[in-house]
C-alpha cells in the first residue's frame, strides 16, 4: 500500500534566494506500480512557497490487453503571509545559508508575518 512506500528527500539550491525539497516515492501495488514527487520551492525574494506534486500509476496488462497508466500534477503558491507559522521559512532559509545560498535576512522577509498577527491581537485585545 502507499503507506509502506519509503520517500526520500532532497535538497537543492536553485540560486542565493531560492530554496526546493524534493520528496520521491515509488511503490508496487497488487499489480499497480507508481511513482509520486513533491516538490516544495521556497523563493526568499518573491516570499512565496510553490508546491508541485506529480504523480505516475501505470498497470500492465500483457499483450493482449494492454496497459493503462495516467499522470496528475497540481501546483499550488502559498505567500508567506499566509503561513500560520514561520518555523518552516526559518528552517528552509537557514538549509539555504548553509547551501551557500544568500537570501534576504530573516528580520526583512517575517516583519509583515509577526506584525500582520499580532496587530490582529492587539485590535482583538482592544475591543474587549
Amino acid at each position: 500500500m502507499i503507506d509502506d512506500v519509503n520517500f526520500t528527500e532532497d535538497t537543492m539550491k536553485e540560486n542565493d534566494y531560492t530554496l526546493s525539497v524534493i520528496r520521491k516515492g515509488e511503490g508496487y501495488d497488487t499489480g499497480v506500480s507508481f511513482n509520486t514527487r513533491i516538490t516544495r520551492t521556497f523563493n526568499f525574494l518573491a516570499q512565496q512557497v510553490t508546491t508541485m506534486t506529480r504523480d505516475i500509476t501505470y498497470q500492465g496488462g500483457g499483450y493482449k490487453t494492454g496497459g493503462s497508466s495516467g499522470v496528475s500534477t497540481a501546483i499550488a503558491h502559498q505567500r508567506f503571509d499566509d503561513f500560520q507559522s514561520d518555523a518552516e521559512i526559518r528552517l528552509m532559509h537557514e538549509k539555504l545559508t548553509q547551501l551557500g545560498g544568500k537570501p534576504p535576512a530573516l528580520d526583512e522577509i517575517l516583519p509583515s508575518l509577526g506584525k500582520a498577527k499580532l496587530s490582529g491581537i492587539a485590535a482583538g485585545k482592544a475591543q474587549s
